[in-house]
């Protein structure tokens, strides 16, 4: 099956040749199959490239809503997106960095929770190579109570591996500070078991007693965490690893060939069920062959806001997602 996917290929110096409006105009073109040395060779532009992407936000071209779902040239500016803070995560300037949380508040501001997905698990090392300037602004947004909880959540994490980047003294302040957050009453309270998650990342005899009681308060589906996992996380004092360090693995030809594979049997199915009037959720008004229209997959395949594949009748977000 490998064989019949082709993908899209350019040669180093040819790449160093073009201006960052021609490298974007490739980004847009190549989909989820832009080549790695394409997204190295933006980055290595440096400011020009992160005026060139701020450009495109402050412009809204980076949010143009999807009229048709069919349109190539549409479905690549959605992929910029990724693209676009895949790209500003290799560069280690301060504009990157402020940008990068710009992007983070759009995308909760416009409901993209496909993007968020995509994403979810490598801001961390997205922001590792920014300076400390950049905090103050990854916090401001975490503190927006305006924003969803769960682009909060994931910059939290972000801000707290950036502070242990900068020391032990920055690192307990953020830490109170995220504590702070966690007993927050008139918060969010999937974002204040979110910021409890992170505290057993590392873990304080001092907040112990608060987060076995954040453990007690939850039942049923969606438990974020317990008195056992608060249990190993104490008695394991070491830092737990960082989940999905290299984001750029994305790029990989491998990566890229399994994804157009997945792309294309995933259709196949829901053509087929398409064709035998089948439904993944027969009784979902949302239900992806309502009218008869021709179904476009959504990425990734389960969406937050979709419900959860448990049989649970709550939305993915509200439910195993969290456990997962």
């Amino acid at each position: 099956m490998n064989d019949s996917i082709t993908l899209p290929t350019y040669p180093d110096q040819d790449l160093a040749e073009l201006s960052p409006a021609k490298l974007i105009d490739i980004v847009i073109e190549d989909h989820d199959r832009v080549p790695r040395n394409v997204i190295e060779e933006c980055a290595r532009r440096g400011d020009s490239m992160t005026e060139y992407l701020r450009q495109l936000h402050e412009d809204d071209f980076l949010w143009l809503e999807r009229e048709d779902e069919l349109d190539e040239i549409a479905d690549g500016i959605w992929w910029l997106r990724l693209h676009a803070v895949m790209i500003l995560g290799q560069i280690s300037s301060e504009q990157a960095g402020l940008l990068m949380v710009e992007l983070m508040r759009r995308m909760s501001q416009e409901e993209d929770d496909n993007l968020q997905d995509w994403l979810a698990g490598y801001w961390s090392a997205l922001f590792q190579n920014k300076p400390d300037t950049v905090l103050p602004s990854l916090r401001a947004l975490c503190e927006d109570k305006s924003l969803d909880w769960y682009i909060r959540a994931t910059a939290i994490e972000a801000e707290i591996r950036l502070a242990a980047k900068q020391g032990i003294v920055v690192l307990e302040q953020a830490l109170a500070w995220l504590a702070g957050i966690a007993t927050d009453e008139s918060d969010n309270w999937e974002l204040r078991l979110s910021a409890g998650n992170t505290l057993l990342d590392y873990p304080r005899p001092e907040y112990r007693s608060m987060l076995e009681s954040l453990a007690d308060r939850q039942s049923g589906w969606g438990s974020h965490f317990g008195r056992d996992d608060i249990q190993q996380a104490y008695s394991d004092t070491k830092n737990k690893p960082e989940r999905f360090t290299n984001p750029w693995k994305f790029y990989e030809p491998e990566a890229i060939t399994q994804r157009q594979i997945r792309w294309r049997e995933e259709d196949e199915k829901e053509n087929q069920r398409s064709l035998n009037g089948d439904s993944v959720y027969p009784n979902n008004p949302y239900n992806p062959y309502y009218d008869n229209e021709p179904y476009i997959r959504p990425e990734p395949k389960i969406g937050r806001n979709d419900p959860c594949p448990c049989g649970s009748g709550k939305k993915y977000k509200k439910c195993c997602l969290a456990k997962e």
